[in-house]
Order: C-alpha cells, then structure tokens, then sequence
C-alpha cells in the first residue's frame, strides 16, 4: 500500500531521534540522538546541562516556578536545532529532559527528605512489591480547544491579560505574582523558538522547509490556519510539555480527527491542500511519533461522538486510520471511542486492520465510561460524554480534571501477607498488620476477612502517603506550560496540575486480580471445602516455592474455580476484591481538594511486582508475573471469549472511573472471512451492551509465535499487544515472549 511518504523521507525520520543502527532503550528514549542538527546553532547536551547546573545555583533564591521558567528558557534559547527537506517537522536536538537532572529530581530529593516517615514507608512498599508508589507527571491531556482557539501568541496575551487585572487589583501574594510571571516566560520562550526555527528554515533550500517557514511564521502571528500549521502545533506542544516542561501529553488532540477536521475541510474546500497532501503531512507526523519510540507508544483517540452526543465520524476518521496502516507501524497508538452510534463501517475498518495484524488499538466503550465517570465523584452528563481518553486507557474529563496515578497496589501480596501475619520475607521488615497465627482461621471467611485486613491497610496507607506527597508535585514540578492553558488556573494564579482544575482526582491501580482471586479460590476450596490439607501445609509448599510439592502444586492449578471461565463460583473471590478495593477507595478524599478513584491497568507493574511477591496458593511460583489488567491467570481462560467477557462484567466495570480495560487473546481461524469480522463485532457489542469499558485484542496463533521465537528475522513486525501498548515480538524477552506462547496454547 502507498505510504505517502519517500523512502528517504522516511529513513531520515526513522533515524531523527536515535539512529536504528545502534541499540535503543525504550524506556530510556531521551538519551540519544541521531540527526546532529546544526553545531552552530546551539549547545550539545554536555554544554547544556554544565549551563543549567550552573543556573541552578544562581537561581537558588528564586520561587522554583520562576526557576523553572528559566530553566525552561534557557534550553529553549540555547537548544541546537536542525531543518530538513526530507522532513516537514524540526529537529530539537536538546529533547533529552534536561532540566530533570538539574531542577527536578534535586526539588523531588528536598521535598521528599522534608517528609521522611513518607519517603521511608514509600520506599518499603516498593521494595517488598507491595505496592508501586509514584508522584505522576505523565498523564496530561491539555484542553487543546484552547490551543488551536488560540494559539501561542493568543495564549501568552491571556496570560498577560490577567497579570495586568491582577496587579491592578494587587490580590496576588508574592509566591502567586511569581507564578503567573513563570507561566509568562514560559511562552515568551516559545515564540523566540518559534522565531528561530522560522529564520532558519527561511534559509534552507528545498519544498518541505519553505512550508515549515511558512506555517512557523502563521504560527508566531496567531493561531493556526492550514492542517500543516495544526500538526505542527500538535507537535510543538508535546515535545515542549514532554522533553522540557517535563509534563507527558498523553494525547493528541480531543479526538485527533475531531481536533484537525476544521483545518482538513477548510483546507480542501479552499484548494490550499489536495487530499493527497493531507495524508503525506499525517504520514510524516506520525513518523514522528514511531521514530521517537517511547516503550508505552504514545496514544491519540479518535471519537465516537461529538459535543453534542451525535456521531461525530466522518471520511476523514477512514483517511486517519488508512494513513496509519500504510504506514505499518504501532506508534502511535490509537484509542476508538465506540457507541450505539458509532457507524458500522467505521468499526469493520478497525477490525480490519486489527485483524491483519495492527493490533495497536483499544477501543472504549461510551456508554460504559459515562456510567462510570457519572457515578463517582460528580461527573456531569455532559462531561463524561465527551471526556478525554488520556495514556493507555485513562478517562478524564476534557479540560477540568488533571487525574495523578498513585499508585499501582498488588492485589496478590495481601494474601501472602496472610500466610506470614504481615511480615514480609523479601525485605525481612513487618509490612502489613499482624492478622493472626494461620491456627486461628477456622473457616474461609475468617481468612477472607484477614485478606480484607490486610488489602485495606495497604490501601489506606498508599491513600496517606498519596495525600502527603501529590500536593507538592506543584513545588517539584510547576506545570507552566498547562497552566497557561487553563483558565481558571491564570484566573486564581495556581498551579493547574496540582490544585486549579475542577476535579484534581488520584488514581489507585490494581495488578494480580486473577492471582489474589485464584489463590483465595484454592484456599476455599483445597483447604475448607475439600479439607485436603491444612493452612500450615499450605504454608510449608509456599514457603518451598512448590519444591517437592509438584502434585499439590499441579492440583492447585487444575482446580476448576478459576476467575475468566464466565463460572459464578469460579468469579466470586474477584468479584468480592474488586467491590472491595472500588468501595474503599472511591470518593475518599486526596491531599489536592478531590478524591480517589480506582482503575484496572498494570502497566508493566505485574511483571515488577510479581518479582517480589513470595510464591502463591494458585501454584504460581515466587518472583513469576501477576495477572495483569482484568484478565485471568495464563493458562485459565478454559470457556473462550464468551466466558472471560462473563468474568470482565461480573466486575462491574463502572466502579472503575479512572480505567477498565480487559485483554482478549483469539485464534487466527476464529477472526477469518466474513463469519470472523461478525464474531469479532458480536464481541465488541456484547462488551458493550454489558458495559464493559475498554477491550484490546492480540489475534495468535501458537505455532507461530513458537515460529517466532526461533526465526526473529522473519517476524520484524510482528506485534503484541502488552497491558495499554504494543511491542515488536522480537524486542520481547525470552521470558515473556514464552508468556504469550502459553496463553495463545491455552486457545488451541
């Protein structure tokens, strides 16, 4: 298929950020460089952090918002840059987040040393895997309405706007004043890049660089007018925010095809684009994107609906998606707001491409998510209509909610806490509360209820270090950038991260449902329904790590109450921690003057923290992963897709505000021709109709995934699709890659 993009346009951007022929971390993206960019016009790293290590000292005295700001300035007015005419987008050459060794993490050191019972409990909890404690910075949507309503220049005039009614009504403080004048430096820095990057540009021969002047130049006047300008804001924006403020957008755009679809009619009607341009410019931006190569690929979403709750898809949503299979890529990735609505050919297209390997897609249910957000914690119809789709699978409210990710809390250890009366055998430290000697649990509901203790001790103490330590992300990280974006955050001069927005909401996460819920199941059922042997004897295999205990260990695994069967018996224990975690956590009140909420993604956390979970009564074995996200144990899903969507329901997906999302592994043969796509679709709609939230699809087979593994050159593109993102198989580590080779057996 025709790609919209020249083999060397293409290698150039491929080889932008980080050249292909050296290995590449993903998890460490912002170390490298592959394009020099011009020498002439600005520092290499080296110089710049040695200028910014140097600033900091000067600016010692300085409000840390007015630190920042210079900080900010300083890489931008300083920052090598670099235009091509094998690209339409720049080159940034300093994108490294270069004021996070210099600023941040010595402001993230003072604040958290200030608090040094927090910052020791915290450190507990994640060394004994009981639960993955963060201050979040990586999961911002702004409301980019008033980005492209504005634009750079119409932002920075706001913001001068209200300094002057402010200091004509002299109602700030001075740590306010200093604020709103960060938020001011910040986009003046903007538009002498801007204004940098335009002359430069001006000067480079060829086609792709006299349009980049020429949309930089628009871009510097106001807000953007063609659909080249709208990409390049789109752009401007996240890499600022990302590589330099330090704040992820996890999002492009507030539907990305209802975000461009003015500058794409207007561009067309005008005759200023052909439609064949159009696609080029969205091939070369989402090249942008996949050359960065971020491990957890960076998302957009498209829309189901628009503002007013009426379909909102159009042929511009099929030329988005068309673009992007050209390409034949999984970053970006792209989310799918699916409704009663939303157009039968729209959905048939997804599936299409998800069939034929793109798997890079999630689609998320409206009616679903607007249930979940309403009954939470004060979501408006309205609001929860048309909100954001943020990281993975994240909800917020467009706009009004800036949403930090707590923590992700390991179902699974609780239990092991249960065995050992709250005393953990990795870091050799009591961590959880004494529940008792195993003798003194007569019936499961005894044991049940010391689970319960000790899951709601973890949970409350994540929620009051939460409380403690989110509201100085506003110190350690002032979030500029965003501020200048929100209103009401320039109305009360406060940080809009941290406390301006109307629902500043915490998120609490949860990884190894399946293994907490499969292991209490083989407590029940082999030791107080069965009376196979004691709790002690339980504790004697657990404690061997299911050395010498292989019969026991493979009776455990074969028990037939398993959570994703669609068995009420088999779903009961996870249906009753999930009710548990959601109603204990739901509505308590965070430390920013909003609330916590629960959400269902692991991320990577199910393999980090089954490293450190002791081995568990559903015969998993120490330090192998936790179940992930709302899917079952590996090896369990024993009635296919039907019974795991069963499960996923039982649930109850709308006690999940933050995210649900639920993993679906198929068979090739049982997604082919037209009986396929109809199974595929009759999947999607029963998960919404039930109102599950959202769903993600891998389609393997197990020969070939074994194929796989032992010829990698064959499968260069293979992907697979892990807890909210896709990775090349052939950048899998053995032992995952092994993995998934055991789920797709368990379909065969």
């Amino acid at each position: 298929m025709y790609s919209y993009i020249g083999e060397q346009d293409r290698n150039y951007i491929e080889n932008k950020y980080h050249l292909q022929s050296e290995p590449h971390d993903p998890h460490r993206r912002f170390q490298y460089h592959g394009d020099p960019g011009d020498e002439s016009t600005g520092f290499d790293d080296k110089t710049m952090l040695e200028g910014l290590t140097e600033l900091f000292r000067e600016t010692k005295g300085d409000p840390h918002p007015i630190a920042k700001a210079k900080s900010f300035s300083f890489v931008l007015d300083h920052m090598r840059i670099g235009v091509s005419d094998f690209d339409y987008f720049p080159l940034l050459y300093n994108w490294g987040r270069l004021p996070d060794p210099t600023f941040i993490q010595p402001w993230y050191r003072e604040a958290f040393d200030s608090i040094p019972e927090i910052r020791d409990q915290n450190r507990l909890f994640t060394d004994s895997g009981t639960a993955a404690v963060m201050l979040d910075m990586d999961h911002v949507v702004p409301d980019y309405r008033e980005i492209f309503r504005l634009g750079f220049p119409g932002l920075l005039e706001r913001i001068n706007r209200y300094r002057k009614i402010h200091k004509e009504a002299a109602d700030l403080s001075e740590e306010q004043t200093a604020f709103l004048n960060a938020v001011a430096m910040e986009y003046e820095a903007i538009l002498r890049l801007l204004e940098r990057f335009r002359d430069y540009a001006a000067r480079v021969p060829g086609q792709k660089p006299e349009k980049l002047a020429g949309s930089l130049g628009r871009l510097i006047a106001g807000p953007p007018e063609t659909f080249l300008d709208a990409l390049e804001l789109l752009y401007f924006y996240f890499m600022l925010s990302e590589s330099v403020d330090q704040y992820q957008a996890r999002s492009l755009g507030n539907g990305l095809d209802r975000t461009l679809f003015q500058f794409f009619r207007s561009d067309l009607g005008s005759g200023r684009s052909t439609e064949t341009e159009i696609r080029s410019y969205l091939a070369f931006f989402f090249l942008q994107f996949y050359a960065i190569g971020n491990y957890w690929n960076h998302p957009f979403y498209i829309v189901g609906t628009d503002f007013d709750g009426k379909t909102d898809i159009s042929a511009f949503t099929h030329l988005i998606l068309d673009v992007y299979e050209s390409l034949n890529i999984h970053n970006p990735k792209i989310q799918v707001k699916l409704d009663v609505n939303t157009p039968p050919d729209l959905i048939r297209h997804v599936l299409n491409t998800i069939r034929r390997g793109h798997t890079s897609f999630v689609f998320v249910c409206v009616p679903g998510m607007k249930k979940a957000l309403t009954s939470c914690y004060g979501v408006t119809e309205e609001e929860a209509e048309n909100a954001d789709i943020s990281g993975c699978n994240e909800m917020h409210v467009l706009g009004d909610e800036a949403c930090m990710n707590s923590a992700v809390v390991n179902a699974a250890k609780a239990v092991t806490y249960v065995f050992t009366d709250g005393f953990d055998p990795v870091t050799g430290r009591q961590v959880g509360p004494h529940t008792g000697p195993l003798g003194s649990f007569t019936s499961f509901e005894s044991f049940w209820d010391a689970y319960q203790k000790q899951f709601a001790y973890i949970l409350d103490s994540v929620m009051e270090m939460a409380r403690v330590y989110e509201p100085l992300v506003a110190e350690i990280n002032p979030s500029l950038m965003l501020s200048g974006v929100h209103e009401n955050s320039l109305k009360t001069s406060s940080d809009a991260y941290a406390f301006a927005v109307k629902y500043p909401t915490s998120a609490l996460e949860l990884a190894g449902l399946a293994t907490a819920a499969d292991s209490l199941n083989a407590v029940r059922t082999l030791v107080f329904r069965d009376c196979l042997l004691t709790l002690e004897a339980l504790k004697e295999a657990l404690d061997a790590n299911w050395e010498g205990f292989e019969a026991l260990r493979l009776k455990a695994r074969k028990l037939p109450c398993k959570y994703g069967s669609g068995d009420p018996e088999g779903d009961e224990s996870a249906v009753r921690i999930y009710r548990f975690f959601a109603h204990h956590v739901n509505g308590q009140p965070n430390g920013r003057g909003g609330v916590f909420k629960t959400g269902t993604p692991s991320t990577l956390h199910f393999i980090s923290l089954g490293k450190l979970t002791e081995a568990t009564p559903d015969g998993r074995k120490r330090a192998e992963e936790i179940s992930r996200n709302v899917a079952p144990v590996i090896g369990t899903e024993r009635k296919g897709v039907t019974g795991l969507i069963r499960s996923a329901l039982a649930l109850q997906p709308s006690l999940f505000s933050e995210s649900f999302v639920l993993d679906v592994m198929l068979h090739p043969s049982a997604v082919t021709g037209d009986e396929g796509l109809n199974a595929m679709e009759g999947i999607l709609k029963t998960y919404l109709k039930g109102g599950g939230i959202s769903i993600q699809f891998n389609i393997f087979d197990a020969s070939m995934l074994r194929d796989a593994k032992a010829h990698p050159e064959r499968y260069e593109h293979l992907e697979v699709r892990v807890s909210g993102w896709n990775v090349l198989w052939n950048r899998l580590s053995e032992e995952e890659q092994d993995a998934y080779i055991l789920r797709a057996e368990s379909l065969e």
